[in-house]
């Protein structure tokens, strides 16, 4: 029909164009079926076999034998493996199998000598015979180790790449469908982890979950619209129409025998068939159950064949009218009366052909004055009249070999002149370099972003990369207490000079005020619980009120009553301060910010992102606060806050275009 007949068809190219004459295409034609398992079996396998054997492509919709096909047992075997290195049966399989294709006298010679497969139990100073176990089971140990540190499909496809699994299926028969369905397991792994999979382990058991308990649709090797033989059920086909419908597996029954069960809408009951046990409602109805299954069976025969356009084939026997199948409603439309069963005439557009339409008897018997008779057969005259053409088997390339995958011929021919070598491989690199240079302007980062601590700590940053201007020149870097502040408590780390102010750094003021006490509490805890207390209690407020906001901080953050009655009085320290006292009078007129983000992007195009703890205006200049609880600060580490601070000051300087001064409290 496709390569020979010649047919053509009416085809819209566009919406609004009239209908044209197009040649047939594969496209154009669809396989119905009622059914697509019997008694577990597949129906379609042996048509998909058959079109892949002509190279006919098709589109399965809905196939159900994705977990029965070797390639998918042999993926799973394999990945049982990874998770399961102690499963020697599941090791043994693997090596066996398609990914590693070991012949089994290297396998027994292996086991013999190791006494087990176990990728974690090597073969130590192996023979070249033995080089390709070890190295799979080298494989194996790779993938188990690394399985849960990443993506299960990149475990998935780690392992095809390693073994060469994509050439290895595509040459294979039906190769073009192995290679889809491996490529699928990758695809489904996925969609394990977007609908919430957390681990390798899960993965392999949903696998194997399927494979046990359900059937699951072949990987589509065509996409919905590209040119194929659509193979589908009659239910998936309702509401579709096609140029050719071929009515297939005839032998699927237009009923059942008996009632499985009842539904008594009245009653809201159901009454099903258990064992050999029959509910008498059922029985009573189960003929009228009998009839209503077979009025089903004959609308479903009229939707499938309605769903042809210009031509529908429907599979017959020649000798009889078969009864009973899902087809059988068309009968009286397609076998002639007996008395013209061996009158075919003949038509231009007809091979020719042989005298009888059974292409093979069981006891080879020849035809007889029952048989239809090949050719073309009239029913009816007028207007009413129409047309069958009953086929001669014998016509028909019957019996083709399976292919043996996708240009085959040409991947593995030896005879190539060197001309069509050099442009391939030619090619191969051009694709080569394109794809790096894909992959490297794709792996680079459209925006940096970095935090002001990260970028404090960093030596190679620079504060006169951003524009300071409006930042206050008021003064160096200073240690010096000022009103309020307390008087130093101790020699050490945190009393060792302070360096000098980097010269790009030296025009912002940074004011070094220090409130700790002798014996206060320090640490990470201990500052995180203070700064949340002074974001949520008042700037200057009573001891109630940092009471409360301290047990509700401490509760948060699980601090013991020592630290929480310790952070009560740094905050009344810290309020008690000028600068406290300002930044409240400033939060009155609207001018104070409290645990305030702040983005700036530096010259470079990276963003650095921080929180200010306490910003506010006074005086015509805004006043930034950074409060830090170390107990003792090194030299580095008191540079890196100066650093942070002086870049706060920048980037409000700069977001509101009036002078900045930042000061450090130590609390």
């Amino acid at each position: 029909l496709l390569n020979d007949s010649g047919w053509t068809i009416t085809e819209k190219t566009t919406r609004d164009e009239l209908p044209i004459e197009v040649p047939i295409r594969a496209r154009h034609v669809c396989i119905l079926f009622r059914r697509f398992l019997h008694f577990g079996d597949d129906v379609t396998r042996p048509y998909v076999e058959a079109l892949e054997a002509r190279g006919v492509p098709h589109l399965l919709v809905g196939g159900k034998s994705f977990h029965g096909r070797e390639e998918v047992e042999s993926i799973r075997a394999a990945l049982a493996a990874i998770e399961w290195p102690d499963d020697e049966l599941s090791v043994f399989a693997t090596l066996r199998g398609a990914l590693f294709a070991i012949d089994d006298d290297t396998l027994l010679e292996y086991r013999h000598s190791q006494k087990l497969f176990h990728p974690f139990r090597p073969m130590e100073s192996p023979s070249a015979e033995m080089q390709p176990v070890v190295d799979a089971l080298a494989l194996l140990k790779r993938l188990h180790a690394r399985r849960n540190y990443r993506p299960v499909a990149d475990t998935v496809t780690d392992l095809l790449n390693a073994t060469r699994a994509h050439v290895g299926f595509v040459l294979r028969p039906a190769g073009e469908q192995a290679l889809a369905n491996v490529l699928h397991i990758a695809e489904l792994a996925r969609q394990y982890e977007v609908n919430g999979g957390m681990s390798f382990r899960g993965f392999v058991d949903e696998l194997r979950d399927q494979a046990d308990g359900g059937q699951t649709s072949e990987a589509p090797i065509l996409e919905e619209g590209s040119d194929g033989v659509r193979l589908m059920t009659v239910h998936k086909a309702k509401g579709l129409e096609f140029p050719v419908v071929i009515l297939a597996d005839m032998t699927a029954k237009l009923r059942n025998e008996k009632a499985d069960r009842l539904i008594d809408k009245e009653r809201n009951a159901c009454y099903l068939r258990l064992g050999r046990w029959t509910p008498s409602e059922l029985a009573a109805n189960e003929a009228l159950e009998v009839a209503r299954d077979e009025a089903e069976g004959v609308r479903v025969a009229y939707v499938a064949a309605t769903r042809a356009r210009d031509l529908l084939v429907v599979p017959v026997v020649g000798d009889v009218e078969f009864d009973g199948g899902w087809t059988s409603p068309l009968n009286v439309a397609v076998y002639p009366p007996m008395a013209a069963r061996r009158n075919a005439a003949t038509a231009s557009y007809l091979p020719p052909f042989k005298k009888d339409s059974v292409f093979k008897r069981p006891d080879d018997d020849p035809f007889t004055s029952e048989t239809v008779q090949p050719g073309l057969h009239q029913f009816g005259e007028g207007e009413s009249g129409y047309s069958v053409v009953w086929w001669d088997p014998h016509s028909l390339p019957l019996g083709a070999e399976a292919s043996f995958g996708i240009r085959r011929e040409g991947l593995i021919m030896k005879d190539v002149e060197e001309s069509i070598v050099a442009d391939g491989l030619r090619d191969y690199r051009r694709w080569e370099t394109r794809q790096a240079e894909a992959t490297a302007s794709g792996g680079a980062p459209s925006l940096s972003v970095r935090t002001v601590t990260e970028w404090a700590a960093d030596p190679a940053a620079d504060l006169a990369m951003f524009d300071t201007s409006a930042v206050s020149s008021t003064g160096a870097t200073t240690s010096s207490p000022v009103e309020g502040a307390q008087k130093p408590v101790q020699a050490g780390l945190f009393d060792e000079p302070v360096p000098p102010a980097a010269p790009a750094t030296r025009d912002v003021s940074v004011t070094v005020v220090d409130l700790r006490e002798a014996h206060g509490l320090g640490g990470a805890r201990f500052g995180e619980l203070l700064h949340g207390v002074l974001a949520s209690a008042p700037l200057v407020g009573d001891r109630s009120a940092y009471v409360r906001a301290a047990d509700v901080q401490a509760r948060i953050l699980g601090a013991p009553e020592s630290e929480r009655d310790g952070v009560v009085e740094a905050a009344l320290r810290v309020s008690s301060h000028d600068l406290l006292k300002r930044a409240a009078a400033a939060e009155q007129r609207g001018q104070a910010r409290r645990e305030c983000p702040i983005t700036m992007t530096a010259p470079d195009g990276s963003l650095l992102e921080g929180v200010v703890d306490l910003a506010f205006a006074d005086k015509g200049e805004w006043i930034v606060v950074d409060f830090k609880t170390d107990r003792e600060i090194s030299r580095v580490g008191f540079e890196r806050y100066r650093r942070q601070v002086a870049l706060y000051a920048a980037a409000v300087s700069k977001a509101t275009g009036t002078p900045a001064s930042a000061f450090l409290l130590r609390v």
